[in-house]
């Protein structure tokens, strides 16, 4: 399992990966934070890779990044 970190450029764009992020079946966990205009998930990088490519093709992606993760948040 990986966290993935999205940070994007607007609130419209935040909002449209958000709804993509929680309609997978694949992501375990997810936090969004407005102020920072960013998003974390857990996922496994096979099922992650096409979520964020996807959300990148949509635009408004600022930044991305992966790293190994726990199960759950802390």
């Amino acid at each position: 399992m990986y966290v993935h970190t999205l940070e994007f450029v607007d609130r419209d764009h935040l909002a449209s990966a958000f709804e993509r992020i929680v309609s997978s079946e694949h992501v375990e966990n997810c936090l969004v934070e407005t102020e920072r205009m960013r998003i974390r998930f857990l996922a496994d990088a096979s099922h992650a890779e096409p979520l964020v490519e996807r959300i990148y093709l949509d635009g408004g992606l600022r930044f991305a990044s992966r790293h190994a993760g726990l199960s759950h948040f802390v």
